[in-house]
């Protein structure tokens, strides 16, 4: 061959592979840009002609993500939209919108996805029963009727799905059914999802089903045999219910001492008490310390008063204080003023709830001090412990409330006047409302509650002028409130009255995130026990993670606090108030997904739909019910035994970010 020949054949393989390149990186750049096009209509809520064109693009990744997107939109609009797309060739697709119309709210797909059901393959029903259950309640038994039929479907994601989809449509009439399920199903999943909805709906009568399961090699199951055990509050299983204290899991335990709890009898509480004195774990003693005090059981005074006196942590002291307080210790006012007024605000709020379980007027001027506090949370909760025992004075109180410095001691004097229907406050809520931007949201949508418990009665025209108000304001989420009250008390459809969101990340900026999070990046919490190591899932919740990332880098989680931390539940941090009320200055959009939240999963925590922002939590035992209704935007790769130590009031040192080059490269 000629040597010209031979740089023929070159020249045609470097342009075949300048072309293939050209194509492949095209394909990738129309990918990216579709993505992000979607992710910003997302952002913005508003199903538009570009959006709903994406759901019929040849490239069934830009399909899937366009219904996702219409799925966390959420709405009826959507919901048939999507509903089109069951029969999609490409199952993921599919399966997509399936999960998407689950998210609607709309009602009447239930119905009408339980019709087409039949006629799709049993991944597809799986999916398709998951969104029935979501959009079902007690209310439609004929709904729950018509998913019983599918417990003995010959697919286990079907009969899986199912079990969870009875609990949430409220189909308690088929305890039996869900028994045998969890008894002899050959399907390990298929069991547990039976036991989880057993337990949710609260069976009592199923024991065999729960007594199985006991002695699993899980700490999950475990702590449902063990919640089930409990549900008929029967002394004769206080001996089982009681072996979880012995768990070599803290979850179970904490389980256990609940369920103990809800039996409430001499030997039940006896047991509890057999562990209270060696207990280490802080969370479960002050969780027994609060279930005796719910009881009225005095049995823990003396071990409470040793701990009152020894204990460094402020959760501890305040939490025995209520309990005494609570069990009618005779002591308890003098012990409360030689502990005086604290400068832990966490401290003075507890001192408030054991002065209102105290009552009477000597306890007053106590409250009016604490009323007077400089922490905001402890003004709201001395407020609360007023109103709740000084009925004369309650107009004084909710005025002084009303004009607080903080909108939070507002808030609360404006549901004060909602629940108390106190009418000639009416125009102090409109002059609230008529400030728009210059209000904060969270006061703004009390003030819309409160309107709407005005509705109906003798002052429906002011209510009614509020409600219209909160309609018209710039906010998205009082808006949104309105337009549902509007709805649920005078029969009207006022959403399309109501402001609609902005987004906030533009399509350029979305895109570069999208090139720079290919994989996805990881957070370093640091606290005083270690590191906490997660990886977010920036592929599935990009806006949460960017929002998080944005916070972290420029140093708006240091040094704040985990303000919510429940055994077997969740540890919570990321409030700047410190008391689960406060946040950045801009509220995020919930991004739904198919994720479960099992141990280690972080989510972000809401008010409602699209109200997230800085606030997030780790979840120390998996948490079903969470599922599509908070957002998964991460997981802890490292570090649990670090979460499992923290205690309430425990700081946050630093969150830091790490890119995965980053990672690579050390």
């Amino acid at each position: 061959m000629s040597k010209s020949a031979v740089w023929i054949i070159i020249a045609i393989i470097i342009i075949l592979l300048a072309v293939l390149y050209f194509d492949i990186f095209n394909l990738t750049f129309s990918k990216e840009k579709a993505f992000a096009s979607i992710i910003h209509y997302e952002d913005a809520r508003w199903i538009s002609d570009k959006l709903t064109n994406y759901l019929s693009e040849p490239d069934p990744e830009i399909r899937a993500r366009a219904a996702l997107a219409v799925g966390r939109i959420g709405n009826s609009e959507g919901a048939a939209l999507l509903f089109e797309m069951l029969g999609d060739s490409i199952e993921s697709v599919a399966e997509t919108a399936a999960f998407g119309i689950g998210l609607s709210g709309d009602k009447e797909y239930a119905d009408k996805l339980l019709g087409a059901c039949e006629s799709f393959p049993p991944p597809l029903q799986a999916v398709i029963i998951e969104a029935v259950g979501r959009l079902s309640d007690s209310t439609m038994p004929q709904i729950s009727w018509e998913i019983s039929r599918y417990l003995d479907h010959t697919d286990f994601r079907v009969r899986e799905q199912t079990s969870y989809a009875l609990w949430r449509a409220g189909g308690k009439m088929y305890g039996e059914q869900l028994e045998q399920i969890c008894l002899t199903d050959p399907v390990r999943p298929v069991q547990i999802a039976a036991l989880y909805s057993l337990c949710r709906m609260g069976i009592a009568e199923t024991t065999a089903a729960y007594e199985e399961w006991l002695p699993d090699s899980d700490p999950f199951v475990r702590s449902l045999a063990i919640r089930g055990l409990a549900l008929g509050k029967d002394d004769t299983q206080t001996r089982l219910v009681a072996s979880g204290l012995n768990d070599r899991d803290n979850n179970v335990v904490s389980q256990a001492v609940v369920s103990l709890g809800d039996i409430g009898t001499y030997r039940a509480i006896n047991y509890i008490m057999g562990l209270y004195p060696n207990l280490t774990d802080e969370k479960i003693k002050t969780q027994i310390l609060g279930i005796l005090g719910r009881l009225k059981n005095s049995a823990a005074v003396d071990y409470a008063l040793a701990d009152i006196h020894d204990s460094a942590s402020a959760n501890i002291v305040g939490e025995v204080i209520v309990y005494l307080a609570k069990v009618g210790y005779v002591e308890i006012v003098p012990l409360l003023d030689s502990i005086a007024v604290t400068s832990d605000p966490h401290l003075n709020v507890k001192i408030a709830e054991a002065l209102v379980e105290i009552g009477g007027e000597t306890v007053k001027p106590r409250l009016v001090s604490l009323f007077n506090d400089s922490s905001a949370m402890v003004r709201a909760a001395a407020f609360d412990a007023l109103t709740k025992f000084d009925t004369i004075n309650i107009d004084y109180y909710i005025r002084k409330a009303f004009n607080d410095s903080d909108y939070v001691v507002s808030a609360s004097a404006v549901d004060k006047i909602g629940e108390l229907q106190k009418i000639r406050m009416l125009p102090q809520l409109m002059t609230i409302i008529s400030m728009h931007d210059l209000a904060e949201t969270d006061l703004k949508r009390s003030v819309v509650d409160a309107a709407g418990k005005f509705i109906p009665g003798p002052s429906d025209s002011l209510a009614e002028e509020i409600l219209y108000q909160g309609l018209m304001d710039y906010d998205y989420l009082v808006s949104k409130d309105a337009a549902k009250i509007y709805e649920k008390k005078l029969g009207q459809d006022r959403s399309s009255y109501a402001s609609k969101p902005y987004a906030r990340i533009g399509e350029r900026k979305i895109k570069s995130l999208i090139e720079q999070y290919r994989s996805n990046p990881h957070a370093i919490i640091s606290t005083k026990y270690g590191d906490i190591e997660i990886e977010l899932f920036f592929d599935i919740a990009p806006l949460t993670v960017f929002n998080f990332i944005t916070l972290a880098n420029r140093g708006f989680y240091d040094n704040l606090i985990f303000h919510r931390v429940i055994s077997n539940f969740v540890v919570q941090g990321g409030d700047p108030r410190g008391d689960g009320r406060g946040g950045p200055e801009h509220s995020i959009r919930c991004e739904y997904s198919n994720l479960s939240y099992d141990r280690g999963i972080v989510g972000i925590a809401h008010s409602g739909k699209d109200s997230g922002g800085s606030q997030f939590f780790i979840t120390l035992s998996a948490q079903p019910h969470l599922d599509a209704r908070y957002t998964v935007f991460g997981n802890v790769l490292s570090g649990m035994d670090v979460v499992d130590k923290i205690n309430r009031g425990d700081t946050i040192y630093t969150v830091s970010i790490i890119e995965q080059e980053e990672k690579e490269d050390k």
